[in-house]
């Protein structure tokens, strides 16, 4: 039985997120909200329930992004890395798919189903995103750091040395987080998120924190993180190019990867990148293995697309340029409007 999460079940749907080893951080009831108050999206999440005793068995969050632009689209997860159908039985994963594929008929949009893992029964299309993982062992924060490259800590200790300092905690930060985001995200070509956004992540998420790395008085870095579930995400980091010769990334990760040490954490999710890319380098150096991403995309007709079609590389790679050579200030208008119109 296919019903849609509400108010009343979300306690039972939490505790199959506990017990659930597909979940992953983009299923977390709160994202809904999260995409209401930043970018008025209604995003929901499907539940399987088994119709003999009533349990939870799987689950399915999407949200609708429409513009002229690019489309109408039920995506699952828009704006997050992942997201994906979180159902141990192939057959509740395929009824829970059909439920998406008929959300998106109704809708008269196509569906995209970013998954960390293959659907079952269908084939996989070639796709340059991977996720960067790392495992934790046992072995603890000293003998990590040992395995390490020189070069690795010697970029950590170069931060050290350039008197970077990294303060942490939550709503006090944002701002310089932000400021440092919207000037990267600009230089990037990318339109950047509201500020809206990460209030409200930081409002429904008690594990988010906000980093803001420090140089002769001046915020130069910023990494926003989200303890999940014994997991580490980082979702979103940015530093200012012109300090990147003084390493605050390098201490913002150092920081992160030993605070999921501190924390007990199994793992810390570096995000996703595009293989051989400066970031997917960048995260590689701490020693995170690449997983493969497996995304659908299926047409208002249902048709499977044997090639994933991604934003960053069709019209919105077009824009990368021009949007790069815009103002600051005209970038931080725009950027905002047009990003919640974007499901990258």
């Amino acid at each position: 039985m296919i019903e849609m999460l509400q108010e009343r079940t979300k306690a039972s749907y939490e505790a199959f997120l506990d017990g659930c080893a597909k979940a992953n951080y983009c299923h977390d009831p709160a994202w809904p909200a999260v995409f209401r108050e930043a970018y008025g999206k209604k995003g929901f999440i499907l539940l399987w329930r088994d119709p003999a005793n009533g349990n939870i068995g799987g689950a399915a969050p999407a949200c609708e992004v429409s513009s002229l632009l690019f489309g109408r689209n039920l995506v699952c997860m828009p704006f997050l890395d992942y997201g994906g159908i979180a159902a141990p039985d192939p057959e509740v994963e395929s009824q829970l798919r059909k439920a998406l594929l008929a959300e998106a008929s109704a809708r008269r949009a196509d569906l995209e189903i970013r998954c960390f893992e293959p659907l079952a029964g269908l084939d996989q299309t070639p796709n340059v995103k991977v996720a960067m993982m790392l495992s934790l062992g046992a072995e603890g924060t000293d003998a990590y750091w040992k395995s390490l490259d020189a070069k690795v800590r010697n970029q950590v200790r170069k931060a050290e040395k350039s008197s970077v300092t990294v303060r942490w905690g939550r709503d006090e930060y944002l701002d310089d987080f932000y400021r440092v985001f919207c000037v990267n995200m600009r230089d990037l070509g990318s339109p950047t998120h509201s500020k809206a956004f990460f209030k409200s992540v930081l409002k429904h998420f008690p594990g988010a924190e906000v980093g803001a790395a420090y140089r002769e008085g001046r915020c130069i870095g910023g990494l926003f993180r989200i303890l999940w579930r014994g997991t580490l995400v980082i979702p979103w980091a940015s530093t200012l190019k012109e300090e990147r010769v003084h390493c605050p990334n390098n201490a913002l990760y150092w920081e992160s990867i030993r605070h999921a040490f501190e924390r007990g954490c199994r793992s810390v999710d570096f995000g996703r990148s595009s293989r051989d890319e400066g970031t997917y380098r960048f995260k590689k150096q701490w020693l995170a293995a690449e997983s493969p991403l497996h995304w659908y995309q299926f047409d208002v007709s249902g048709a499977a697309r044997k090639e994933v079609r991604h934003a960053a590389s069709g019209k919105l790679g077009l824009m990368k340029n021009v949007w790069a050579k815009l103002p600051l200030a005209v970038a931080n208008v725009a950027g905002p409007i047009l990003r919640g119109k974007i499901s990258a």
